[in-house]
Parts: structure tokens; C-alpha cells; sequence
């Protein structure tokens, strides 16, 4: 018997509960010892179902996240196009010396800040009749939304984390118990005088999860445009 992995899901967790439970009942010397897997089974639907919501939570709030970033950055690029265009003397005040390239590529967020801070408050300075006052509405758009996405991201992000701790929690109980039932199944085979490889034959071999998809990612992806 040995500890099941922490960074393993939650499928292969229930699994090797269901076995252990299924083995446990089915022998009259062990049978008493099934009942805390039937509990850990029972509360395994609870956890996964928030787990599941946890995960899509953040996979939905990255989504919002890059339609809000790509949206923010063509009215940035148009707005850069337009400069050039109307005022190529106005670049430097606009995005601080950096090319409209440059200023896209900083994190969202910075950009966001910057678009608000900056940018549009030059565009103001601009009066209502100029050439360039027509951007301001879709990038003030575009940079409150992106804030706002990033804004839900976190929250999703850190209710994920969360939900992680408490399920990591749940996973340790599990390895607990099965230790301890493996210790009491020892003490049933001494005093029975049975061998080993009864005791053994409660918990399911590692051989019998080739091929499964056990490992859960703990981290989230790298995202150069986070907020």
C-alpha cells in the first residue's frame, strides 16, 4: 500500500476508495473496516462538483479576459494608425516614447491603467472637434472592461485556490485512512496467521492504473498578460 499523490484528481482518489471499499465488504475477516471509505465516498460528489466549478470559473474568466485584451488592443492599434496619421507629433505624449506596438505588449493591466491614466486624459486636452476625440468612447470602453475581467479572474483564481486547499485536505484524510486500515488489516493477519499478500490485495495495484490520466495540474498557465 503507499500514499496517493496529492497533485492526483479527484477521479483517480474515488477509484481507489471504491476498491479499497468493494474489497473490505467483500471479506467477512475485514468487513468492519468499510464503513469510513463508504463516508469518504460520500463525500467525494460534494468536492468534485465544486472543484469542477472552481475550475470552470477561471477557464471562463480567462476567456472574457483575451476577448476583452485582443478588443482593447485594435482600438489601441487603430488609435496609433490615427496618430500617425492626424498628429505623429502627439506619439510620444500619447504612449511615453513607446511605439503603439510596444504599448500593447505591456500587461494588461498596465496598459489598462495607462490607457486611463494617460492616454485618454491627452485626448481630452484635445477638444471635441479633433480628429482623434472620436477614440476615446471605445478605448474608455475597452479599458474598463478589460479591468473589469481581470477584476473576476482574480476572484476566480483565488476561489480556485481555495477549493484546492479544501480538497487537498480531503486527500490527505484519505492516504490517513488508508494507512491506518492497512495497520489494522496487519493486525487481523497476525492474528489469524494470514499472509501478507492478503493484506495487500485490499488496495488496488499501481499496475492496475496504467494508462489513466491521474495527474491534475496544480498551477495556472503562464499568461504574460496578466493583470
Amino acid at each position: 500500500m503507499r500514499q496517493i499523490p496529492l497533485s492526483y484528481g479527484m477521479l483517480y482518489f474515488l477509484d481507489e476508495l471504491e476498491f479499497t471499499e468493494a474489497a473490505l465488504a467483500a471479506d467477512e475477516d475485514a468487513t468492519l473496516l468499510a464503513s469510513p471509505f463508504t463516508e469518504a465516498i460520500g463525500e467525494w460528489e460534494g468536492l468534485f462538483a465544486q472543484e469542477r466549478a472552481a475550475r470552470r470559473g477561471v477557464t471562463r474568466a480567462e476567456a472574457v479576459v483575451a476577448v476583452r485584451d485582443e478588443r482593447l488592443d485594435s482600438s489601441t492599434k487603430r488609435f496609433g494608425a490615427a496618430v500617425r496619421a492626424f498628429a505623429p507629433e502627439l506619439l510620444g505624449r500619447f504612449f511615453g516614447g513607446a511605439a503603439p506596438g510596444q504599448f500593447v505588449r505591456k500587461g494588461l493591466r498596465a496598459q489598462c491603467e495607462k490607457t486611463r491614466d494617460v492616454l485618454l486624459v491627452e485626448v481630452e486636452k484635445l477638444g471635441p472637434h479633433h480628429e482623434l476625440t472620436p477614440f476615446a468612447a471605445p478605448l474608455g470602453t475597452g479599458s474598463k472592461a478589460a479591468l473589469a475581467a481581470l477584476d473576476v479572474r482574480i476572484k476566480a483564481k483565488g476561489n480556485r485556490q481555495l477549493v484546492t486547499n479544501e480538497t487537498d485536505e480531503w486527500k490527505e484524510g484519505v492516504n490517513a485512512l488508508r494507512t491506518v486500515t492497512y495497520a489494522e488489516l496487519l493486525k487481523i493477519a497476525t492474528a489469524k496467521k494470514l499472509p501478507k499478500s492478503w493484506v495487500e490485495s485490499f488496495f488496488r495495484k499501481p499496475d492496475a492504473a496504467k494508462g489513466e490520466d491521474v495527474e491534475t495540474s496544480t498551477t495556472e498557465p503562464t499568461d504574460n498578460r496578466d493583470g
